[in-house]
């Protein structure tokens, strides 16, 4: 009341209040073995927040309705500090709950796989390789197919494939997907006749340059437009009409050197880096919107046997005496079915995803030395072969 200081004071107290009284025990449904876990937290969380909240409205009171800077700073690095220690604390429940719940699923069927029958499909780079794999598996499961690669001959190969086999729609579209103007000429055309898309995989990219230890500038930018710009003009482009229909499927074929650097193919390993933290942000945005029915797959392979590129750099670098080369066929199984199935992120070979998640434990530097450790001989090769 003395200067407006117990107003101030009451305010202050008054949020407290309001926090203390958002601090509810979560409600749970079927299969929430997750949910309650990460509600768990979530009410830790929120109870901290309580406590701080509370004792900076006493020491506003005591205060006489003012407190410094400084003291504020340190209540806020307090609080962080006490909930990053009950987080660690709780991170073994979590892991726990995390892997009975993935049992449980698979036990129950809790996550029985959606149908796809009727629906459109858009999959880039499907020309050939692990992209015509892919679109073979969607027309199996009942899927309209649009074929689009930079390469039509080869799009119209693979809808070839599909039309001698299955039963369902397919046409071969040419398109730059580095451009978005294309990309939007090529919604219109398969809207047209196909029908709404409601399946996307970006699956076009580059792996190599021709010059891996010296690129130039121009594959460089080619190599980043290609694996990383054009995965945000197909969102921009595709992802409107499945908001509009509350519906959808977007698969991005990102890569396991995302995860495990690749020496001397740093463009490839950033691109690949990107599309995974994209796909999480995305995953994010489509849970804030309460868009439930969208679900966001990132795939991590490791190298397949889809091309003679491919297979020759494998064999420099003696990948398949770590583990053999996954083929094209079972990539594609795998992915659509982890697609369907919602998965958020699908590692080929599935051993890679409990590695890469250990390895993630050490510090950077030790992360380097143990990947160095693995495959610096490997390397090696591939820059000698190279150079």
């Amino acid at each position: 009341m003395v200067n407006g200081r117990l107003p101030h004071a009451r305010i202050h107290l008054g949020t407290a209040l309001k926090v203390a009284a958002n601090c509810r025990t979560p409600r749970t449904g079927s299969c929430g073995h997750t949910r309650i876990a990460i509600s768990t937290v979530s009410q830790f969380c929120r109870s901290i927040q309580c406590v701080f909240a509370i004792l900076s409205a006493r020491l506003w009171l005591k205060a006489g309705g003012k407190m410094s800077e400084a003291v504020r700073n340190t209540l806020v690095k307090l609080q962080a500090f006490i909930g990053l220690i009950g987080f660690a604390a709780l991170t073994p429940l979590l892991i726990l709950v995390a892997v009975l719940s993935r049992l449980i699923a698979k036990l129950c069927c809790c996550s029985a796989p959606k149908s796809i029958e009727g629906e459109v499909a858009v999959v880039t780079g499907a020309g050939h390789g692990l992209g015509r794999a892919i679109a073979l598996e969607l027309a199996r499961k009942g899927c309209h197919i649009a074929v689009v690669d930079i390469n039509v001959s080869g799009a119209e190969n693979t809808v070839k494939q599909i039309q001698d086999i299955y039963r369902v729609r397919a046409k071969a579209y040419k398109a730059n997907v580095t451009s978005h103007g294309e990309l939007v000429e090529l919604n219109t055309k398969v809207v047209e006749d196909l029908g709404p898309v409601t399946v996307l995989v970006n699956n076009a990219g580059v792996m190599l340059h021709r010059n891996m230890i010296d690129p130039d500038p121009v594959d460089v930018q080619l190599m980043i437009d290609v694996n990383l710009t054009s995965h945000f003009w197909t969102k921009l482009v595709f992802l409107p009409t499945m908001k509009a229909l509350r519906r959808g499927f977007i698969v991005t074929i990102s890569s396991l050197a995302g995860v495990f650097p690749l020496p001397y193919s740093t463009s490839y390993t950033t691109t690949k880096a990107g599309t995974l933290a994209h796909m999480r942000a995305l995953r994010m945005e489509m849970a804030l919107e309460n868009q439930k029915d969208i679900h966001v797959t990132t795939v991590l392979p490791t190298f397949l046997r889809t091309n003679s590129d491919v297979t020759q750099l494998t064999d420099t670098m003696g990948v398949a005496e770590l583990y053999p080369l996954v083929s094209g066929e079972e990539a594609a199984h795998r992915i659509v079915a982890g697609m369907l199935r919602g998965e958020a992120e699908i590692t080929l070979p599935g051993l890679a995803s409990l590695l890469y998640r250990l390895i993630q434990i050490f510090p950077a530097d030790w992360q380097d030395r143990l990947i160095l450790l693995l495959s610096s001989s490997r390397f090696k090769k591939l820059r000698d072969e190279r150079s």
